[in-house]
Parts: structure tokens; sequence; C-alpha cells
């Protein structure tokens, strides 16, 4: 039998240890008056005793009020004593204490990284002598023991010749003395030893023996807790002595017990009597019955004493994430208390519902799940808690979160439209001013209007801050009769003194905008009505604004006549100046205002260093750039360190990324990253972009994608809509359709990016990709698939969007430089006419062309409609595609013209040589190809010579596509010996052979027309496969005639074009569309 019961013993002790809740029995047990002889003086350690003080579950419940309860009686004998209910084999206790003892200081870890972990905030607070026997015994019931590193003193201390005096004077030097030397045992021998002589103890003694007891690590402190608390009169007990005790009972999980005490408490104690432990323990063990009856007890002590007391203090140290739960816990059984009609009981379930609650959305500052705090509040308005507070609070938590964590941003404003539509709500001014100000941080216009009806709706007038907020934001997109609504009654309210702060929001709206004369209007209006004078700043943003247009001699124009007003051009002024000419890569003009600063004595700022930079950029001149780049970041520089870390600094290198970028110059990209890194200076968005943009570019949108979903948010910035942009058209060039799509889809969904310019662009690309695709495979019946989608993401584009407002959504893919006026038509309406254009379906072109006539015509109904260059090519396919060759020519015409003013340079007149703009050197390239188009139709093939020779005398350079087309159309022509002639002048320079051609010689693939040959210099033209081809047949042609005229023409094709001629005998033939049209045997 005792081997057996040893075997029970050992296993209940692991699985003790391994914190079970399962009920420990044993397999024999005897009477428990059987070992009461002295037993409860042994040392168990506190979980056994904890393990055998534990209430079963059928414990009968209890009444919020009630007579003392008595603790030796409350569990068995046994129990109280702390021993066990079966046989004891020989030395077992010495086992279990042996054993606890090894394993002590591994649990003391375990528990205090447990808490650790559940804790994420930290409280300190300086309270009473009550409120840190609060915090003492607290401790003791999460098990946080420090670790005994002192020699504690067990021998007994001799007091047989010690007098009463000396006694108490004794104990009263080793209560206050540290406890980690002094033994309890000790403690309570002297306590016992006064009893006897019949000394009562100093309430200050026995209130720190009730803190040293209740403290102390084993189960002996925790029983003569109660022995001691038992022996104290009714009327003579006081708040610490419950503290402590009722601690004691959590310790043992005697909830039951520690109710009783509170309600004792609660009827005659001023002060703290350790309500705020209880309640914390009720509520986190989901005792909510228990916790009601506390709560009540509580309530019913304020009414009598009503003396500061704080229920909350131990429960708000608890992680805002367990709050909320505890929070739906306290709102689930209000819910059930209503459902079991117990009005009395349902009422005050509910007024802890909601104490709790706002308890718990009063937090601020910390972490949470919002999603969670969605529901708890959603779940009390179910049951008609006071929704429109708990709104109102739930709103102002989440916007505590710092703006870096959106979701919580997100869900407060949900929250915000969600109670907007609630009649009875009415949003303090606290609440609106912290709205405006996260909404001013995450630029969302739509939520600042309703922000600012309710402001008109429920207040008198806006705070002085939110009005510049209001202002500051709505100007930035580009609503200019709201602002100028917003100045006047700033103006009215705060007078002209301060007319500067609204002038200013004016004049940047019509900036986003591009309304350079209105912004003038706006100055010169202020000047007649208020006797204004505007200061330097406000000319700057005029100035700026005609430069957003391009407007370039009106904004040089207003920064001469500054001197008429007695202001002169500063740093400011000058950056805008110079930064516009860099951007039309006018560099002459460029440094001659950098020469007029430096005469004037103004000191460069980083914007006119980046206008050089961007300068010689965007003419190819790179090593030039970056030597400037990197002398003005220099590490030797004394300066050098704060420039680093400048925007501007970041931007002149961005230039140089980008150009490189655009180049498909991989490797450039990385280096230029790799110095950047090593000098210091701070990536940003557009850094990111011009790699993601080479990757597009070399055919890698997956590299790119990384980079948008790890790389980015791993460097701490948030993707925009202009990255997305960039990734989807990478998947569009390979056709990957549905990546595009699923990453569109993503962006709106899982990050919250609304469509923008540029992602719609993509979009609409996509759609005319698969219309284009599906007339191809059903040439047959063509009809269903002409433009049907292109046509419904165009319409669903123009609805959305305000031609006005694209400039006020930052940078934007396909727009370039256009101003905000023609951005659109350069964008959405070429691409589409183009594409329905392909398509032959001239009736939808005709179409889309009166549609942008109407969106012209209510953008500005007194200007004529402007017709972009890229307009007017889209229109050439069109009309080449419908035989209205004279509507292609005349369109032609007006490209000729509107280049004048596109790509012309400053003080240059049109009739001069090279007045084209090195950017701008390509601008008519696809205008020519369609023009040889028309040409070659109109059979007058003769005047493509004469229009070559005089684009190239203007500066317009010819490009690869337009000598490939202009020698097709030669040989189309019967003109074969000029069209060896121009290909042996022109793209024939540097052949490298059909060796190197590429895959060219894989015979199972398809071959390209436009194949590239390996190592070719991209800046040289070079001949396309289709071109080679038509040469070929042409010199067949010639061949057939050799007898004849032929003959002739092949003689002087070998001379004036060998390597031509060379390349066509060399050609391999392949069994491909292009040669069985062209080389038929």
């Amino acid at each position: 039998m005792i081997e057996r019961a040893a075997t029970c013993l050992e296993n209940g002790g692991k699985r003790v240890l391994r914190l079970t809740k399962k009920p420990f029995r044993t397999q024999r047990s005897l009477h428990s008056a059987f070992w009461s002889h002295g037993a409860g003086d042994i040392n168990l350690p506190v979980w056994w005793h904890a393990f055998l003080q534990a209430p079963s579950a059928s414990s009968p419940q209890w009444q919020r009020k009630g007579t003392s309860p008595n603790l030796q009686n409350t569990n068995s004998d046994v129990a109280s004593f702390g021993l066990l209910d079966f046989l004891y084999p020989v030395r077992t206790l010495a086992y279990i204490n042996k054993f606890v003892n090894e394993h002590t200081t591994i649990l003391r870890r375990h528990r205090r990284s447990q808490l650790a972990a559940q804790r994420s905030r930290t409280y300190t607070f300086a309270a009473d002598q009550s409120d840190n026997d609060v915090a003492r015994t607290e401790n003791v019931g999460e098990d946080v023991i420090a670790e005994n590193t002192f020699e504690v003193d067990h021998s007994p201390i001799d007091t047989s010749h010690l007098t009463k005096g000396e006694i108490a004077g004794k104990l009263h030097e080793l209560l206050f003395a540290d406890e980690r030397v002094v033994d309890i045992r000790q403690l309570w021998h002297l306590h016992e030893r006064l009893q006897e002589l019949l000394v009562s103890l100093d309430p200050g003694d026995l209130a720190q023996l009730f803190r040293r007891l209740s403290s102390s690590p084993g189960a002996f402190g925790l029983m003569k807790t109660k022995e001691l608390f038992e022996s104290i009169a009714l009327s003579e007990r006081r708040g610490i002595h419950y503290t402590c005790t009722i601690a004691v009972a959590l310790i043992q999980r005697d909830l039951r017990t520690a109710v009783a005490l509170h309600a004792e408490a609660a009827d005659r104690i001023d002060g703290s009597f350790g309500s705020a432990i209880v309640f914390r323990y009720a509520i986190e063990h989901a005792d909510w019955e228990a916790t009601l009856a506390i709560w009540q007890q509580y309530g019913d002590h304020r009414r009598l004493f009503p003396r500061d007391s704080n229920i909350w203090e131990r429960l708000d140290e608890l992680p805002l994430t367990q709050l909320l739960e505890h929070a739906r816990g306290a709102i689930d059984f209000a819910i059930s208390s209503v459902e079991a009609s117990n009005l009395d009981d349902a009422a005050s379930a509910r007024k802890l519902a909601i104490a709790i609650l706002q308890r718990v959305l009063a937090v601020r500052d910390a972490d949470f799940d919002p999603l969670l705090q969605a529901e708890v509040v959603e779940k009390a308005r179910s049951i008609q808690l006071p929704g429109v507070d708990l709104l109102q609070a739930a709103i102002l938590q989440n916007l505590a979160v710092s703006i870096e964590n959106r979701e919580h941003s997100e869900c407060g404003l949900n929250m915000y439209r969600t109670a907007r539509e609630t009649p009875e709500f009415v949003p303090s001014p606290v609440l609106l001013q912290t709205l405006l100000r996260r909404c001013h941080d995450l630029r969302s216009s739509e939520d600042m209007y309703h922000i600012l009806d309710d402001h008109r709706k429920h207040h008198v007038d806006l705070h002085k801050s939110s009005h510049l907020l209001l202002m500051s934001q709505l100007a930035r997109h580009g609503d200019f009769d709201t602002v100028e609504q917003l100045a006047q009654q700033w103006t009215d309210r705060y007078g002209i003194d301060e007319i500067s702060q609204a002038t200013r929001p004016l004049l940047h709206a019509c900036y986003r905008r591009g309304e350079a004369e209105r912004a003038v209007g706006v100055l010169e209006k202020l000047q007649q009505k208020y006797n204004y004078r505007p200061e330097m700043r406000e000319w700057n943003t005029v100035i700026a604004t005609y430069a957003r247009i391009g407007e370039c001699d009106a904004a040089m124009g207003l920064s001469e006549r500054l001197a008429h007003v007695n202001l002169r051009p500063d740093r400011k002024t000058y950056g805008i100046l110079m930064g516009m000419y860099a951007r039309r890569s006018d560099y002459d003009v460029t440094m001659q205002i950098y020469g007029r600063a430096i005469s004037e004595g103004i000191e460069p700022s980083l914007d006119m260093i980046g206008s050089v930079v961007l300068a010689l950029a965007t003419n190819d001149r790179l090593d030039e750039a970056k030597t400037v780049v990197e002398e003005f970041t220099s590490k030797d520089s004394d300066v050098g360190s704060t420039r680093r870390q400048s925007p501007s600094v970041t931007r002149m290198w961005n230039f140089l990324l980008t150009k490189h970028a655009m180049k498909g110059q991989l490797d450039k990209v990385f280096e230029l990253q790799n110095q950047m890194r090593e000098a210091g200076v701070v990536f940003n968005g557009s850094t990111y972009a011009a790699l993601m943009q080479c990757f597009c570019i070399k055919k890698m949108p997956d590299a790119a994608q990384k980079i948008l979903k790890v790389v980015m948010p791993q460097a701490g910035l948030r993707p925009t809509a202009l990255h997305f942009a960039i990734v989807m058209g990478g998947f569009l060039n390979l056709k990957h359709y549905t990546n595009a799509m699923n990453l569109q889809r993503r962006m709106v969904e899982e990050w919250g990016i609304k469509p923008t310019f540029s992602t719609q662009n993509v979009l609409l690309r996509l759609a005319s990709e698969f219309d284009q695709r599906e007339y191809r495979n059903n040439p047959s019946d063509p009809a269903p698939y002409e433009g049907s989608q292109t046509g419904n993401i165009l319409t669903q584009t123009l609805d959305r969007v305000d031609p006005m407002q694209l400039a006020a959504l930052g940078p934007t893919k396909f727009a370039q430089s256009n101003p905000p006026n023609v951005a659109l038509q350069t964008s959405y309406f070429p691409y589409t006419i183009n594409a329905f254009g392909h398509m032959g379906s001239f009736d939808k072109v005709v179409e889309t062309y009166n549609k942008y006539l109407a969106r012209a015509k209510e953008n500005d109904p007194d200007a004529e409609p402007s017709h972009s260059v890229e307009l007017l090519s889209a229109l050439m396919v069109s009309y080449n595609k419908a035989g209205e060759y004279a509507e292609a020519e005349r369109c032609w015409h007006l490209a000729l013209e509107e280049s004048k003013v596109v790509a012309r340079k400053a003080n240059v007149d049109p009739s001069e040589p090279g007045w084209v703009l090195y950017k701008y050197r390509f601008l008519l390239s696809l205008h020519l190809t369609r023009y040889m188009q028309t040409l070659f139709a109109t059979s007058r093939v003769d005047q493509i010579a004469s229009v070559v020779d005089s684009l190239q005398h203007a500066g317009f350079q010819i490009s690869t596509h337009n000598w490939n087309k202009y020698i097709q159309v030669l040989v189309q022509s019967k003109q074969p010996l000029l069209a060896y002639q121009l290909c042996e002048e022109n793209i024939m320079e540097g052949w490298p052979g059909w060796s190197r051609f590429g895959p060219v010689f894989d015979k199972k693939r398809r071959i390209k027309k436009q194949w590239v040959p390996r190592s070719w210099d991209m800046g040289r033209p070079f001949p396309h496969y289709e071109t080679l081809v038509f040469l070929a047949s042409a010199y067949l042609d010639a061949q057939a005639l050799a007898y004849g005229v032929g003959k002739d023409v092949l003689k002087e094709m070998e001379r004036s074009a060998p390597k031509t001629v060379e390349a066509v005998l060399k050609m391999p033939r392949f069994n491909d569309d292009i040669q069985q049209k062209l080389l038929r045997d």
C-alpha cells in the first residue's frame, strides 16, 4: 500500500508542476482527522497548498452581504492546515521539499516570462500605505517572488530571558528588516509569545505582520494570515487586514471567501480594502456574477464613505487587447441577463458593462486590434448602450494610435462615417479637430468635407487650427471654391492682419489646378479690396503656377516685374525658374539664370543645384551630372552630412537613377544606389520607383513587385499608386494580364489605395490589349470586340476623375510634363482613340473625340479646345485607317505647329536651325510614321525626303522606327536603290552580322519583326528584321530583271550599299509569315 501511495504522490506532484487543472485522485485515502497531530506546522510548498485549497466546481452561490465567514471552516480541516488526505510514505514530505527547492529558480523565471508577455504597458503609481499593501499582495497572487540570494536564519529565538518590551522590540525590528534574511516562523513565534504574555501589538506592527505573512512564499504564511485575521475582533479589523486576507484567499483560488470578506469590509471600512485586486481577479476569470457582486459592494461603499478609492487601478495594468476581451465578456453577460428577464440584474449588468467599456475606451497610446474594438462597440450598441458616446470614445482611441498604423486610422474613419448616419450623433469639437488632423495626414479630402459639414451643422465656428488645416488640405486637392469661402470666413473673423494665412491656400489651390491667371486675379483683388501688399512668398507661388503649366515666358516676365513692387527675386524664385527650364532640358537658359543669381550675390540653394543636375541629365550628360552631385554631397564638405539628409539631395540622385533606369541600365542603377547608401543619402519612394522601372524595362516585373511588397515596407515606406502602376505596366508589357489585374485589386483591397491617374492608365491599356486580342482572334466577326472593354473603362474613368485635379495626385506615370489642363487628353483620350483606330472602329473614334471636345469645353468654356501632339498622333491613326487622308494631313500640320510651342528653345525663332530642345527630339516620331502612311496611300512618297530634311534641320531626330518605315515604303513604291542607299547611310553602321542577331537562328520560335541584335548600341538606329526581308524581296526583284534595267540597279546596290547587300544575301531562310509573304519562290 505504501509503494502504491508513493507512486501516486510522485505522479501527482509532476501534474501539479505542469499547472494542470484536472482534479487529482489517489488510490487510497484515510479520514482527514487521522492526520491532524500537529502536522499543520509542516512547511508545504505553495503550489501544493493551493492545489488542496482549490474550491470544488459545485461550490454554492454566495450572497452579496452576510456574516463574516469562518475561515477555518471554509474547507475541510485537512485543507485548512495544508495536509494531504492520503497515506504518506516515509520521508515523503522531505522529498517534496527537496524537489521544489531544486526547481524554484526555473519556476520563478518561467512565471516572470509569462507575466512579461501578458503586459504591454507599465504603470507606476504612488499610493498610501494601503495601496502599497495591494501591490505587495497582488505580486503574491501572481507568484512573482524575488530570488533569494541571502542566507536565512531558521534558528528559533530564545525569549525566555527577554521582557515583554524586549520581545515587542525584537518583533518590531524583524518586521521592518529585509524580508530576505528573516524567517517568517521567527516572526510568528514572537507574536505567539506576546499573545501568551497578553501583550497587544502596535497597529503599525500588526499591519506589517499581515504584510509579511501574506507575502511569504510558503503555505505557512498563508495559513497564519487567515489565523491572525480570525483572532482579531470584528471591530478591530482594518483595511490592511482585509486586503492581505483577500489576497491570500485569491492565491488559494477561493473567490467565494474573497467576495464575502470584501462585502464585510465594504459595510464598515473607510478606505482601501482590496477592491481592486478582487475585482480584477473576478474579471480575469470571467466570473461575472462575482464581478457584479463586487461592483455593487463597491458602489454601496462609495455612497457610505465618499472617499477616493480606485477599483480600476489593478485592471488598468492589463494590455488593451485583454481589456477589450473582458469588455466583450461584460457585454455578453449583460445580454444574457436581459435574455433571462431578470430586470434588476439586467440593469445592474448593463451599468457594469457600460463602466468597463468606458474605462477601456479611455485608454490611449496603446496598440490593440481595431477589428476587436469595432466588434465590441457594435455589440454594445446592439443592447442600447450609450452608443454615441461610445463611438466618439472608440474613434478617439483609434486616432490616438500612431499614423504609421493605418489600420487604426481607417477603422476610426469608418466608425465616424457610420456614426454620421445616426441622427442623434453630435460630434464634439475635440473629435472633429482630431479627425481633421488625421485626415490631413492621410490626405483624405472626402472625409474633410464631412468634417466641414458637421462643423457648420453642430457648432458655430471652426477652431483656428482646424480652419487652417481645412484650407491647406482642400487647397492641396485643388478645391478653389471651397477654399475661397473658408478664406473669406477667416478674413471676416480674424481681420486683415492675418489675411496672409488665407491668401496662401488660395494661391496653392490655383497652383494645383494650373490656373495661373486666377492666381494673379487673387492677388489683384486683395490689393484693391484690402490694400494688401503680397509678399515674395505669394509671388513665388504665382510664378510656380506659370512654370507648372509650361508658360515660361509669362513666368520670366512676372519675375522681371517684381522690381515694380519693390521686391527682388530670392533663392526660391531662381530655383523655380531654373527648374522650369531644366525640365524642358534647356541647359543654356538654366545656366544663364544660375549665373544671374550668383552675380546678384545669392547663395545657390539645393533646388538650384538640383535644377543644374536635372538639366544635364535630360540632355544625356550623365557623367557631368554625376560629378556635380558627388561634389555637392562630398563627405569632405562641412555641411555634407546635413545636405545628405535633405530630400532635395535625394532628388538629385533620383534624377540620375531615373535616367539610367529608362535606358534599362540596371548595373548603373545598382551602382548609383550603392553610392547613395555609402554616402548616407536617404532613400525615398522615387528612389525605389526608379529601380522598379528599370526592372520592368528589363522584363523583370516580379523583381519590381518584390520591392513593392517587401523592400519598401521594410524600409518604412508606404507604396503609392505610382509604384503599383509601374509594376502593373511591367506585367502588361509581358501580356501577363491576370497578374496586372490582381495587383490592381490588391492595391485597393489590401493597401487601401484608391485608383489614380496612373493606375487608370494601365487599366485602360489593359482593356485595350484585351479588345485588340479578341479582335485579332475573330477577324470574321469583329463587331462584339471593337473596343467594348476599352470604352467601358474610359467611361468609368471620366466619371470619376476631375481633369483639373490630376496634378494634385502627385507623380503620375504617362502624364510626363504636360500641364494639368492637358494631362487628361494626353493620356486617356489619345490611347483610347489609338486603340479604336487600330481596330478600325471609326465610329468609336468619332464618339470618343466628341467626348473629349465636350470635356474640354466644360473645363474652359471660353477657350478653343487644344490638341496635344499625343492626341493628334492618335487621330492620324484613325484617319488613315478610315481613308480620311486629308484629315490625317491636317493633323500632321497641327502637330508641327504644336511642337513649336512645346519643343522650342527659349529665345530661338522656329525659322532658325536647331530650335528643338534635346528632350523633345523624338516628339514627332510617331506622327512622321503616320504621315508616311498618308503620303504612301496618296502616291506622294517623293515628298517624304523633304519632310525628313525639314525635321532634321529643325533639330528633330529620325528614330529607328521612322527609318525602317521609310525604307519599307520606298521598297513598296518600287524605289529599291534609294531604299538600299538610305539603309546603308543611316542604319547599317556597326552591323554585327546575323551570327549575333540574338535568337534568330532558333527555328522553333517565331521571329520577331523588330528583334535587336546582341551588343547593339541602343542609341543608334538599327535595321528591323522585317525591313531586311523587304530589302531582300527588292533584291530578288532586281535579280529577276538582271538582263535588263535590273542589271544596273544590282551593280549600284552592291557599290553604294555593300553592308546592306551582304546582310540580305546572308539572311537565313525561315518558314515564317514575313518571308512567306515577301519572298515567294
